[in-house]
């Protein structure tokens, strides 16, 4: 049997615990940028200001097998993309310096899970979909060629399976339009 690693998105609480626990602006820059982006790592370590348009508020890069894509800029990258690149015009770290800052961070923030730039990336995407986000959109977002790429990529945790479940089971059934109450009315009647 092949063993299937499934990448374990982080939670609110610990997306909150490692947003806490960075210690200075770099490690803030890091765990924000690819948490609101969803970057991949190589991305995010070769990033010029160049890249970046500041009045459309996106990203333009060249992404895996040479791909260029847009990733839009929340507010929360814009502001830690303004400020690095105030002092900077390149982000200056190796995908290696961006993985050990990271896993230091969550080990600070005593998160018991794997804690990569690539879980991150895929927090990114379940929380993006979890607020309302379109898989469509999505796909380009994250550079997937095909939607089943996307839909392999993503899982639901637990916690958001029940969540989802309780949002759409527990609400009151619709009540009928008029034109099915007429309907319903009309074979009454007959």
């Amino acid at each position: 049997m092949v063993f299937e690693y499934k990448r374990e998105p982080l939670e609110d609480d610990e997306i909150l615990a490692l947003r806490k626990a960075c210690s200075n602006f770099e490690e803030e820059l890091i765990v924000n940028v690819l948490l609101e982006t969803g970057m991949r790592v190589s991305e995010f370590a070769k990033l010029t200001e160049d890249e970046i348009s500041w009045q459309r508020g996106c990203i333009t890069t060249i992404g895996k097998g040479n791909k260029r894509r847009v990733i839009p800029l929340s507010k929360t990258a814009r502001f830690y993309l303004t400020n690095y690149f105030k002092e900077k015009p390149k982000i200056d770290m190796s995908p290696r310096l961006i993985q050990m800052r990271l896993k230091r961070v969550a080990d600070k923030a005593r998160i018991r899970k794997t804690v990569t730039p690539h879980v991150l990336r895929h927090t990114f995407a379940v929380c993006y979909l979890h607020r309302g986000g379109n898989i469509r959109a999505l796909q380009g977002i994250l550079g997937h060629s095909s939607l089943i790429t996307t839909d392999i990529y993503l899982n639901y945790s637990g916690q958001r399976v029940i969540e989802d479940f309780s949002k759409i089971w527990e609400q009151e059934p619709k009540t009928e339009t008029k034109k099915e109450e007429n309907l319903l009315k009309y074979f009454e009647n007959e």
